[in-house]
């Protein structure tokens, strides 16, 4: 049975410790109805198992574990994440912009699902320049602003041509702002 990224995101929050209907509803930010659905999934696959518990005062409350299988699944798809990420890394080090587009336009959720898991995190992102890998937006190398339509942009050659110093880590597929460029020094 093929998972969607909000099953596997239930089923890494109940990894995580999120035990219960609450505490996984407010950490996956999905609505009751949406989350019961998923639930009722999720169990009738045997990724999870559910029993109930008594809370603090006594309530009765849901508690939510995964099983064998489920962990498996996770598993499964934390070696997929990872081996994914790796090659994103060497894309991005080689300069092969497109083709981390490609990517990210085939599996629009995998950087956000990295991010959920821990595979890699927001300051990776940002020292790498793959920040706009999440958000879908081109990015100043170096202070990461947003480079809309009309703005000036600096790119390798315009950095060369004025004989400044290149910032460490420029690739042709990346650009300047025009406050940085103006910052850089000879």
């Amino acid at each position: 049975m093929e998972l969607d990224t909000t099953d596997l995101k239930v089923m890494g929050a109940v990894k995580k410790g999120l035990t219960t209907f609450g505490a996984i509803k407010s950490g996956v930010h999905l609505k009751k109805d949406e989350l019961v659905k998923i639930l009722d999934i999720l169990d009738n696959s045997e990724m999870i198992t559910s029993t109930t518990g008594t809370g603090f005062l006594g309530q009765k409350k849901l508690i939510i574990d995964l099983t064998g299988k489920g962990e498996e699944r996770i598993q499964e798809y934390l070696e997929v994440l990872r081996v994914k990420w790796k090659e994103m890394i060497d894309l991005a080090i080689a300069g092969e912009r497109d083709q981390l587009d490609q990517i990210i336009a085939d599996n629009p959720y995998m950087v956000n699902m990295m991010v959920f898991f821990g595979v890699t995190d927001l300051p990776t992102l940002s020292r790498l320049n793959l920040r706009f890998l999440l958000e879908g937006k081109h990015l100043c190398y170096k202070c990461k602003k947003e480079l809309k339509g009309l703005m000036q942009k600096f790119s390798v050659s315009d950095v060369r041509k004025f004989n400044f110093k290149l910032p460490r880590g420029m690739t042709t597929r990346d650009d300047l702002c025009a406050d940085c460029f103006n910052k850089l020094t000879r």
